[in-house]
């Protein structure tokens, strides 16, 4: 499956920093690698002499999720090669096992399972019960580092990818979207970047080429210190570390460049587009309006922003919603990673989008005279909530180990408990555009 940004990071916060262990983590060596203890419930950490690195944080739930990383900046290119890798990986041949084979013993072993491919990574996703984690980690061991690429599966995945890039052309507001994210983040950052109709060319290349294409591919990509496995759930470390170290240690030592993403630049003026909905019936239309702050998930400023996009949400639910009943869900986010801090304003309406982005700047407005102290403290509620009910969720838990040890940080590592009324309200004078001011705006009207 193909990952966009949008996509990635909406409703969760991502970061960007190289690969760190949890702080008060302390390594030492053992048999099998480095190994790193973490202290009051954090994850432990194994480096293989292969360079791969395994991550665990045991707890009792009944089921143990992982998740595995493959970073390389051949990935980032726009060849279309990661994503048909990725397609073939879950069911074709690897290691000593037959296309058919690979199929059963996933569907045997894995009770959940899927892989996606972003900007620069491939990463492997699988839920499965603690007796069936021996075969579920040699199953992700040989389908990212043995695949075999028979002409048989690279032949039908193909034609899976190639329906999946037809409903990415076809889409009927497709290219507004497209023009909306370079006017965001410029058109030759990789978030912009348009690779469909290569990545359909590539899809179309013969079996028999395409499988020979992947596997140079594939050997130039397959490298165990650009990966990392994650572990989260039911199971002893020192079980899980013998049994990774069985399945993936075998492999020889591999290193790479991994994409390092550019900063996109920070939005200077105003973009308006406007293009007809295939989902849309009038009078309704959708209202999209984002701007980049330039404020990334490492910045001190973040955690700000993040508080002011929960005050900026109650402000058009109250005057878009509560006041005038112009809409019905108003939304408004901040999503943030190394590379960029977007805010997202998203309204549906049966009013013009003319007059509701107007009424919106006014909520904006009254937005960057105060700061309701009594908002910025459902904010802490809410987040001090729903961070409580994330640490009982196995999936939850492993995202966060992802985003911090790829990205170095998630966003519930955030301390909003001592942000003040009066630093939020300094974010939004300085974050917040005027009327028609430096911001992009997307119409979609329905038809």
């Amino acid at each position: 499956m193909r990952v966009s940004r949008r996509d990635a990071l909406r409703g969760l916060v991502l970061g960007g920093a190289a690969s760190a262990l949890p702080a008060g983590a302390a390594a030492f060596k053992g048999e099998q690698g480095t190994f790193a203890a973490g202290s009051g419930g954090e994850p432990v950490s194994l480096t293989l002499s292969n360079g791969l690195r395994i991550h665990c944080l045991t707890k009792r739930s009944g089921y143990v999720s992982a998740a595995l990383v493959l970073r390389s900046k051949e990935i980032g290119e726009p060849g279309g090669l990661a994503h048909l890798m990725e397609h073939t990986s879950f069911s074709g041949a690897a290691g000593a096992f037959s296309a058919s084979e690979i199929r059963q013993i996933r569907q045997d072993c894995m009770q959940d399972s899927n892989a996606t491919t972003a900007i620069g990574s491939i990463q492997w996703n699988a839920s499965f019960l603690p007796s069936n984690m021996a075969r579920a980690l040699e199953m992700l061991a040989i389908t990212s580092l043995d695949q075999k690429f028979d002409v048989e599966t690279v032949e039908r995945e193909a034609r899976v990818v190639l329906q999946e890039l037809y409903l990415i052309k076809y889409e009927a507001t497709g290219k507004a979207k497209q023009q909306f994210d370079q006017a965001l983040y410029g058109s030759s950052h990789p978030y912009a970047r348009d690779t469909v109709e290569t990545e359909i060319v590539k899809a179309k290349t013969p079996p028999h080429r395409l499988a020979a294409e992947l596997e140079a591919f594939a050997r130039k990509v397959r490298l165990p210190a650009n990966m990392d496995l994650f572990l989260v759930g039911d199971f002893a470390a020192s079980n899980a570390f013998d049994l990774a170290s069985r399945y993936f240690g075998s492999f020889p030592y591999g290193e790479g460049p991994m994409l390092e993403l550019p900063s996109a630049p920070v939005t200077r003026s105003y973009n308006a587009l406007s293009a007809p909905s295939a989902e849309l019936k009038g009078p309704l239309s959708e209202l999209k309006i984002a701007w980049n702050t330039g404020v990334r998930i490492t910045d001190p400023e973040a955690k700000l922003l993040l508080a002011l996009a929960s005050c900026l949400n109650g402000a058009l639910f109250q005057e878009l919603r509560d006041r005038a009943g112009d809409a019905y869900t108003p939304e408004a986010v901040y999503d943030c990673d190394r590379s960029s801090g977007i805010f997202e304003i998203l309204v549906t309406s049966s009013r013009s989008p003319v007059a509701m982005e107007a009424r919106i700047f006014e909520a904006i407005n009254n937005l960057k005279r105060r700061i309701d102290p009594a908002e910025l403290d459902r904010f802490r509620d809410r987040f001090e909530l729903m961070r409580r009910k994330k640490a009982e969720c196995n999936d939850t838990i492993l995202e966060s180990m992802v985003n911090r040890t790829l990205h170095g940080a998630a966003i519930y590592d955030f301390d909003v408990t001592s942000i003040a009324p009066e630093d939020v309200l300094a974010a939004a004078r300085q974050h917040l555009p005027r009327h028609k001011g430096a911001y992009v705006r997307l119409a979609l009207m329905g038809r």
